[in-house]
């Protein structure tokens, strides 16, 4: 009879000096894997300021830079005048109304009129549990007006001002925005991102020219996508299927359907071309964003 050797669990080994721990407060060895720590120091480099430079306490017209959605029971209404957004309706090139298309009464609990969304809004999902971690950090600009629409207490919506907001999204995507995402999630199970969290993230400022062109190149794979979701919304009518729980149903459906997915994917291929395009320009490698090839 062979015998199994003992289980060795995996070590984390980190050597950091008492003045670092000492600016992060954090005492959890996979913050300061080395990945993370490289990606600190091209920031400095790059002379980041604090993303919350931009996120003012409140704005002119007494809406709050930061906040999340509603917090407490849901109620939902089919004939409710308001959507209303959870995490599974922000993908990674908008927002799909179809996959959970949940309504609420219009002025109600679940409608506080703080986090009611408008253009140029940045959407954030701030929860997760482990076994979800790609769902934290999920973001996506407001291209346009959606009509009345609110978002769950997992949701932050966020506006900046002095800085584009369709720029914000594409580096908060980047691999400089994600890693800073991912290193302040080691040592928690509920993981969650305070907005403390957020306004300590660290973004390099490109030229205001740079930063339009990211609009312009965000909002042409904002029109892909909505074209995409426009004819997911019509199956989900004509067919008359609940999405299923977490839209598996419609996206069944719709994944059949050839403009659909030539739309989606068009969408998917622009974004993750415009991310790279704003990695590079941050990485020295290039000067300018190059435009979507036709």
């Amino acid at each position: 009879m062979t015998t199994r050797a003992p289980l060795i669990p995996p070590r984390i080994e980190v050597q950091v000096s008492w003045p670092e721990i000492e600016a992060h407060d954090r005492w959890d060895p996979g913050f300061y894997q080395r990945h993370f720590r490289r990606n600190e120091r091209e920031l400095r480099k790059l002379r980041s300021v604090r993303l919350g430079n931009f996120i003012p306490e409140e704005l002119p017209d007494g809406s709050k830079g930061i906040t999340y959605g509603q917090v407490g029971a849901r109620h939902l209404d089919p004939r409710g005048a308001v959507r209303y957004l959870q995490v599974i309706n922000i993908r990674d090139t908008g927002i799909d109304f179809a996959v959970k298309p949940d309504r609420v009464a219009e002025g109600s609990h679940n409608d506080p009129e703080r986090s009611r969304v408008r253009p140029r809004d940045i959407l954030f999902t701030n929860n997760a549990f482990r076994g979800t971690d790609t769902l934290i950090g999920r973001c996506v600009a407001v291209p346009f007006d959606y009509g009345r629409l609110n978002i769950s207490q997992h949701i932050d919506r966020i506006r900046v001002v002095g800085i584009n907001p369709f720029y914000v999204c594409c580096f908060l995507r980047s691999r400089f925005g994600s890693m800073q995402v991912q290193r302040v999630m080691h040592g928690v199970d509920a993981m969650t991102i305070s907005f403390g969290r957020i306004r300590a993230l660290s973004i390099p400022v490109l030229s205001e020219p740079l930063q339009t062109q990211a609009e312009m190149e965000y909002l042409a794979m904002s029109k892909c996508h909505n074209r995409a979701m426009a004819i997911k919304e019509r199956l989900l009518r004509e067919s008359g299927i609940e999405p299923g729980q977490f839209g598996e149903s419609i996206n069944e459906l719709a994944a059949n359907v050839p403009a659909y997915t030539r739309a989606i994917t068009d969408a998917q291929a622009r974004l993750k071309h415009l991310v790279g395009e704003v990695e590079a320009v941050l990485e020295g490698r290039q000067r300018g964003l190059r435009p979507f090839p036709a």
